[in-house]
C-alpha cells in the first residue's frame, strides 16, 4: 500500500467523524475515562465498606440476642463493659497504663 492510498483512506470523513468521536468520548465526555476509573475505585471502596458492615451487624445481633435471651450473658456484659457489681462486693480495675 502507497502512501496516498494510506492518506486517501485515513482522510474519509467517516474516519474522521468516527475518530473524533472516540476522542470526545475518551476524554471529554462528562463520564470520561478518568471519571469511569474513579467510580469504579470507588464502588469497590463501598463495597469494601459494606462488608465491613454487614459483619458488624452479625456481631451485634450476636450480642444483643445473649443480652435479651440469656441472664448470665446480660449479667457478663454488664460486669466487663459497665463495671457494675452486686450487692457486698468490690470491684477492682487494673489498667496497664504506665
Amino acid at each position: 500500500m502507497t502512501f496516498r492510498k494510506i492518506v486517501k483512506k485515513l482522510t474519509n470523513r467517516y474516519v474522521i467523524a468516527t475518530v473524533v468521536f472516540v476522542l470526545v468520548i475518551v476524554f471529554f465526555d462528562q463520564f470520561n475515562l478518568k471519571k469511569q476509573v474513579e467510580l469504579h475505585r470507588e464502588l469497590k471502596e463501598q463495597e469494601a465498606e459494606i462488608e465491613l458492615l454487614e459483619t458488624n451487624i452479625a456481631l451485634y445481633k450476636d450480642s444483643l440476642r445473649m443480652v435479651t435471651e440469656d441472664p448470665e450473658g446480660m449479667e457478663r456484659i454488664a460486669r466487663e463493659k459497665y463495671f457494675m457489681k452486686r450487692d457486698n462486693e468490690v470491684v477492682y480495675k487494673i489498667s496497664d497504663s504506665e
